[in-house]
């Protein structure tokens, strides 16, 4: 509050020194060279961006919600074109901190997390949140690996991720999965309408497998 750190984005090695009052660590002068800008970005085809498109889509129907993220490569669903997410705290956080906005009174409230990072992090925040009834819709990424690390093995996909999911009280026939490809589309907008009208917890899978693990196996490496 004081302004002495950023109110947003993250803590540098820069504005630390100045809010703890050091000086500013040496640098090198610029060379002249103009560097293009390359923000990080979601890589082409990935099913990230087919489950923020719906899940977009869908929100125009609810207006004044908030999707919030975890870390993974889908937090770049913030990035243009998606705009699709509104928040990322830390690992793990989004569960809980969409039930504690729906708590507050926010409707809709979204919460977007990884497979990986859901069996990481996510798994006691969303007994919380089935437990009190939450009304919050939890997207499940389900990508079948830890993606932004390197493509290690995942141990919350497939059929024990929906296993889990059940086994901590979100009602069956509010568990959907949908498969994040522009040919579903339309239905996966449907799902996601249906289930942020339902008062109560729910949970939508996405699962398409990531684009590198597919190209691990392409190439003979096969399953990681």
């Amino acid at each position: 509050m004081s302004g002495h750190l950023p109110l947003q984005g993250e803590l540098t090695p820069e504005s630390v020194r100045h809010a703890l009052g050091l000086p500013p660590l040496p640098q090198r002068a610029p060379i002249g060279l103009r560097l293009s800008a390359r923000p990080p970005q979601l890589c082409v085809g990935c099913p990230h961006g087919d489950t923020f498109k719906a899940l977009k889509e869908a929100l125009t129907d609810f207006p004044g919600g908030t999707v919030f993220s975890d870390i993974g490569c889908y937090t770049l669903g913030y990035f243009p074109p998606y705009g699709a997410i509104d928040t990322c705290v830390c690992m793990g956080a989004s569960i809980g901190m969409a039930r504690g906005a729906a708590e507050a009174g926010l409707f809709p409230s979204v919460a977007v997390i990884g497979d990986s990072t859901f069996g990481h992090s996510g798994i006691t925040a969303l007994l919380g949140a089935a437990a009190a009834e939450a009304n919050v819709v939890v997207v499940i990424l389900d990508n079948g690996t830890v993606a932004m690390t390197g493509t290690q093995p995942s141990f919350s996909t497939g059929e024990r991720l929906l296993k889990v999911v059940e086994g901590l009280g979100v009602p069956p026939a509010h568990i959907r999965v949908i498969i994040p490809l522009l040919k579903h589309h339309g239905e996966n907008v449907r799902v996601f309408r249906e289930e942020i009208a339902h008062r109560g917890p729910s949970v939508v899978v996405a699962v398409r497998e990531c684009l590198e693990e597919t190209k691990k196996k392409v190439k003979g490496g096969g399953p990681s």
